[in-house]
């Protein structure tokens, strides 16, 4: 329902695809089952904790090349579902028993169907190389709950269990899965075999990478031009010019045909890719300005207290102390039920499950909205904590405010869920998306010029980087480019 956006320092600090980076080895006698039990977990972890992208155009052309190359397999134990991940940074990555992701953030960096089929031929062979398998013995999923540690166990800790589905240190951000050199190159190796035989050019690969190293370098350099390389791959790893020669080596080596692609040419590729959200925030899945959390296509917002670390994922959003002592969770229930209904099962369950004694249920109005609130207080930690649910009928919807803390809090988690109403004319017209759109070239016309010309937002460096150009290289008239506006949301 309500889903994830990027700050600007996820999307400087770049995934760089999850093919790039470390693991170790050892089967241990791990089945295809377990991988497909434990690939199905992670597959809705990711789902829940960072989204699925809604283009339906461009989600349909990657699953339509992913089982192009799977037919190529032949007979195989795995059922491969490829996805678009709504991430911005570029980022593919597959789990066990054959779920296949790519970012958003990637597909912006494609320039050709060879170099798509490149990447996801690459986790494929992640998955029938049993990659993961080795890695299990290590925890193949993130971490399970964990929340503060003065939660009311019982029926509140279950509740909020079931809605963040994940540690809440890591809330919101992407399944990462760790390979060894040997691993990266047996998978480069098997990918450049199975998209050739596909029908596939198997150097292609090379253009990402070298489009994923400019777009990184030019992502991550702060205004003194220094890198801010934090995730480490190109520390302990071969470096990407290393890793393209070893490419360009194997696909020499190696005899293909080319096959009918699906989209016959750059223009076809770029046509997929028209609309594609770049950057951070999605306003599709709700942004946050400072501490204001806007959902356009709900038409509501609410606002989190001062200081407190902002969290936003498709299932929840909310918001959390530095020391993780007191939570705010905002999202839909996860049991049917109307405002009233729910905050009278909550006190019997939390009356028969602990000896404590909630208020009855307090009705009222939030926003425009009427509402159904409860409290209570579990003095039998070391500090009272405070427990603070609210359920709001919001025309169709059912809402849910949960809320944790000590008692020192309870006045700031009142206030949050207080602020919740229906945005104003102006905010919703505040709201503008940036997507990637096509534009032709006149004639000798340089990117920066057709940046110039064109309304382009992004800089002429990085637009050259994403179209796999340099920046005053003359482009022949009709050359289509990729560019970026900011473009109102709805479209007014």
């Amino acid at each position: 329902m309500l889903a994830h956006s990027r700050t600007a320092r996820a999307w400087a600090v770049v995934a760089a695809c999850t093919w790039l980076l470390a693991g170790c080895g050892g089967t241990g006698g791990i089945t295809v089952a377990d991988e497909q039990k434990a690939g199905a977990q992670a597959a809705q972890q990711v789902a829940e904790q960072v989204g699925v992208y809604p283009g339906e155009f461009v989600t349909t052309y990657v699953d339509t090349i992913g089982r192009r190359l799977v037919a190529t397999l032949g007979e195989t134990p795995y059922y491969f579902k490829f996805r678009v991940v709504d991430q911005a940074e570029p980022n593919a990555f597959a789990t066990p028993g054959g779920y296949i992701f790519v970012s958003r953030g990637l597909l912006a960096l494609i320039n050709s169907e060879d170099e798509l089929a490149g990447v996801l031929a690459h986790e494929i062979s992640h998955v029938t190389l049993r990659h993961h398998a080795r890695q299990a013995q290590r925890g193949v999923l993130p971490a399970v709950l964990s929340i503060p540690g003065r939660a009311i166990g019982a029926v509140v800790g279950e509740d909020v269990g079931n809605i963040i589905n994940a540690p809440i240190s890591v809330a919101g951000q992407a399944y990462l899965s760790s390979y060894s050199r040997d691993q990266e190159s047996e998978a480069d190796y098997a990918g450049a075999q199975l998209v050739a035989q596909t029908g596939y050019d198997p150097a292609a690969l090379t253009g990402i990478l070298a489009n994923l190293e400019r777009t990184i370098t030019l992502l991550s350099e702060n205004p003194e031009g220094s890198r801010k390389r934090q995730l480490g791959f190109f520390d302990s790893h071969p470096t990407t010019p290393t890793r393209v020669g070893d490419i360009e080596r194997i696909a020499a080596s190696i005899q293909w045909q080319p096959t009918r692609r699906i989209a016959a040419n750059r223009a076809a590729v770029y046509k997929r890719l028209d609309g594609l959200t770049w950057g951070p925030n999605n306003p599709m899945q709700g942004i946050f300005r400072d501490q204001q959390f806007l959902q356009p296509d709900m038409n509501l917002t609410l606002t989190f207290p001062a200081g407190w670390r902002t969290i936003n994922t498709p299932r929840y959003v909310g918001a959390v102390t530095p020391d993780e002592r007191a939570l705010i969770l905002f999202g839909g229930p996860d049991r049917p039920g109307g405002a009233r209904e729910l905050a009278t099962e909550f006190i019997a369950e939390i009356s028969k499950a602990a000896d404590i004694e909630p208020w009855e249920p307090t009705e009222g109005q939030v926003g425009a909205w009427p509402a159904w609130s409860v409290k209570f207080d579990d003095e039998a930690g070391s500090e009272p904590v405070s427990v603070y649910y609210i359920w709001i009928n919001a025309g169709n919807n059912i809402l849910q405010v949960v809320a944790l803390g000590p008692q020192a809090y309870y006045e700031a988690m009142r206030e949050t869920g207080d602020s919740l109403r229906q945005l104003t004319e102006a905010e919703l017209n505040s709201i503008f998306a940036e997507r990637i759109r096509i534009a032709a070239a006149e004639d000798s016309e340089t990117i920066a010029e057709l940046s110039a010309r064109s309304g382009n937002v992004m800089a002429p460096e990085l637009t050259a980087a994403i179209n796999g150009r340099t920046v005053l290289e003359p482009l022949e008239p009709g050359t289509l480019v990729k560019i970026l506006r900011h473009e109102p949301y709805f479209g007014n």
